[in-house]
């Protein structure tokens, strides 16, 4: 197992840990402690967007073997500059730190704020965000060459700006029970498909991604992702199956709409389904902040099963790891404002 790691140039290992302690956040010692210990597991908690939270337990032999999938699809080589910008109690912010570990790369640490990109005095090659990250700091992103970024879909407006980037993006396609990303898709390529990293591969069950990957997972993942199948190691992501609504017989994607949408909306906004007498589901879009000024304009590229039968403003988003909790937002406006 893997028994150091280099932070901004300063090698940490199991027997010089303590000695460093004061150097470095609590959170990021207790990972390098569990990670250095003689378990050949850590636990860690899946984000719970989908569903109710669990602790699960990871085999850092695999966690090791996804980074190393990552760093050969990146070509990352020992001592290229990395920098973590996401939080340590989520899969993809410990496996910033497993890749530096296992692939010998200087990993540096800044806050995990909106804009962490903003004031960089030195360039890195590579790093990860999370979508919100990213829209914020699209004029800052010189100084990385290689950036992933996941746990959510990227907007549309934010791809058309990434188009013909000088740098490299690439939207992940993954979860904690994948280890982190299992496919990538170059945005500032304009690709439309995620393409699997060495040795993962799909298939479709049912029009839904299952995942193969005998390095990885103990046996095939079969996911609630509505995917096309390109191949068995590309496809084309729909959305969440447990997501779809069911309006009069119709099943609606929201995630197919939203991607339209936010084409003109800059604004927070989801759509969801809620319960009605007539429809079953009625269709309906739910902004954070106050309805744009565009919203008609908006609404009429929709087609007619498509388009929201009612707008709601003004919501409170609950999000976890910067994923809107659907299921929260639905509650909220059932609860001040009713069904029909």
């Amino acid at each position: 197992m893997n028994s150091s790691i280099i932070i901004s140039g300063v090698s940490y290992s199991a027997k010089n840990l303590k000695k460093f302690q004061e150097e470095i956040t609590p959170e990021l010692y207790a990972f390098l402690i569990n990670w250095f210990d003689k378990e050949n597991f850590i636990s860690i908690k899946t984000s719970g967007s989908t569903g109710l939270p669990k602790t699960i337990r990871l085999s850092k032999n695999k966690m090791i073997f996804s980074a190393r999938k990552t760093g050969a699809f990146l070509n990352l080589n020992p001592g290229d500059k990395a920098l973590c910008c996401l939080p340590l109690n989520f899969i993809a912010g410990k496996m910033m730190i497993v890749r530096a570990i296992a692939l010998g790369l200087d990993l540096t640490f800044v806050k995990p704020t909106k804009s962490p990109f903003k004031g960089l005095n030195e360039n890195y090659m590579f790093s990860a965000c999370t979508p919100y990250q990213l829209e914020n700091s699209i004029e800052d992103l010189s100084k990385i060459k290689i950036l992933l970024v996941g746990g959510a879909p990227i907007n549309e407006k934010t791809r058309v700006r990434l188009n013909g980037a000088k740098h490299t993006v690439y939207e992940t396609f993954g979860m904690t029970e994948t280890l982190s990303h299992i496919a990538l898709k170059n945005i500032s390529n304009s690709e439309k498909s995620f393409k699997a990293l060495k040795g993962v591969s799909f298939e479709s069950v049912n029009g839904c991604l299952k995942i193969c990957c005998k390095d990885l997972l103990e046996f095939p993942v079969i996911t609630n992702d509505v995917i096309d199948l390109i191949s068995e190691t590309e496809f084309v992501w729909r959305g969440r199956e447990d997501f779809i609504i069911n309006s009069g017989g119709i099943k609606i994607n929201p995630e197919k709409i939203e991607k339209t949408l936010s084409a003109f909306f800059s604004e927070p906004f989801i759509i969801i389904g809620i319960p009605d007498k007539n429809l079953g589901e009625k269709l309906v879009i739910a902004f954070e902040k106050e309805t744009p000024s565009n919203y008609l304009k908006g609404i009429e590229t929709l087609n007619s099963y498509e388009k929201p039968k009612k707008s709601y403003n003004y919501v409170t988003f609950k999000r976890l790891n910067n994923k809107i909790l659907r299921r929260d937002v639905l509650k909220t406006i059932l609860s001040k404002n009713g069904s029909n």
